[in-house]
């Protein structure tokens, strides 16, 4: 998916990772070939946290107490996580002049599933109670 001579921050939208089978997976797949990963969202800090707990990951970035326009200036402009590209996945198609705004690639997660070969949710989501306690 990536040129070597590239590297690359991937920021996934919380709400795009949920929208896959196995982000599990996913990450796995996108650590081999991305220099920077982490997850922006308007959930709090604490509920993304414990995600990416779920996703066997820690993230490079979470989005702290900002939208996730705000954060994705905040990763862009952050020298530890400088790279040539800066690639934003998400599930929310009015994120897209944001991202682009700043400088990010935009990504819908169909169009990303398709190129990298992974599967998306293909009935209902899980039971909602379960996929948000509150609890970290």
């Amino acid at each position: 998916m990536a040129d070597d001579a590239d590297t690359i921050t991937l920021a996934f939208e919380l709400a795009a990772l949920e929208r896959l089978a196995d982000p599990s997976g996913v990450v796995s797949d996108t650590q081999r070939w991305t220099n920077h990963l982490g997850i922006v969202s308007d959930e709090p800090s604490y509920l993304v946290r414990k995600r990416a707990r779920d996703y066997g990951f820690t993230p490079d970035f979470l989005p702290g107490p900002r939208t996730r326009s705000e954060s994705l200036v905040k990763v862009k402009n952050q020298p530890e996580h400088a790279a040539d590209r800066y690639i934003y996945v998400s599930a929310d198609e009015a994120m897209r002049a944001a991202a682009e705004e700043h400088g990010w690639e935009f990504r819908p997660v169909e169009e990303a599933a398709e190129t990298a070969g992974w599967r998306l949710h293909s009935g209902a989501m899980e039971d909602e109670s379960d996929q948000h306690t509150g609890w970290p």
